[in-house]
């Protein structure tokens, strides 16, 4: 009977000892787990701070590429323009000056600081909210590239050999203001074929370019908000 006594509360004390030591390490499990998610969420609102900058730069650089593309857009508007709407005088030094933006025009950049330091770190990122509204934008802006650079090809291989064959026109026009030299130039009929075919390449770009911006607006509130949570 005593030896039976002794056995139990040895048996006793053996799984009292194991409890303790599953709960010690169960304990220290959670503290790793804590510890690493803490980690995470560090890195996460790191990154998230990051994007945020890189969504501000580009909410500044795209909407000057928009703004450069309505310029251009005006300026070949002129160009269209039917001769006997062209005027001397003060419009043809308002058609001068708009002009300057298509003779001038070398083509767009459009890199994206979200998208080129932003697609890396997309598993790393916690929030789903900010992971779609992510995945949208870098989808959109492949529209927006896409449509830069048709627009860019096209330059490079019409617009570019028209412009160089009536720049010098367009100095004197500048300088003199002169309708029969802005006739000389509007009226090429190699000119008006290609410049309004890239009028057509414009409100494409544009109208995913206005996509974009509004998806740069979200994801701009979308971070902002995250952020301030994880604070």
């Amino acid at each position: 009977m005593v030896n039976e006594g002794r056995t139990t509360n040895y048996l006793k004390y053996a799984i009292g000892e194991i409890v303790l030591v599953v709960i010690g390490i169960l304990i220290a499990l959670q503290i790793n787990n804590w510890n690493e998610q803490r980690k995470l969420n560090h890195n996460d609102l790191q990154l998230c701070k990051e994007l945020l900058n890189d969504a501000v730069a580009d909410s500044i650089f795209f909407e000057s590429r928009h703004v450069g593309l309505v310029e251009l857009k005006s300026a070949i508007h002129y160009i269209l323009e039917k001769p006997e709407l062209r005027k001397p005088d003060s419009v043809i030094f308002k058609i001068a000056n708009a002009s300057d933006g298509f003779f001038t025009y070398r083509g767009f950049r459009y890199l994206s600081n979200v998208v080129s330091n932003g697609k890396n770190s997309m598993q790393e990122l916690q929030s789903q909210s900010v992971i779609n509204a992510l995945r949208r934008y870098n989808l959109q802006y492949d529209y927006v590239a896409a449509s830069m650079q048709r627009l860019n090809n096209l330059n490079e291989k019409e617009l570019n050999p028209l412009q160089k064959k009536h720049m010098k026109d367009f100095v004197t026009l500048k300088q003199n203001h002169d309708l029969n030299s802005l006739n000389t130039i509007y009226n090429d009929e190699a000119l008006q074929k290609s410049v309004f075919l890239i009028d057509d390449y414009i409100d494409d770009a544009l109208n995913h370019l206005n996509v974009f911006q509004k998806d740069n607006r979200d994801l701009i509130r979308v971070l902002k908000e995250h952020i301030k949570k994880g604070l």
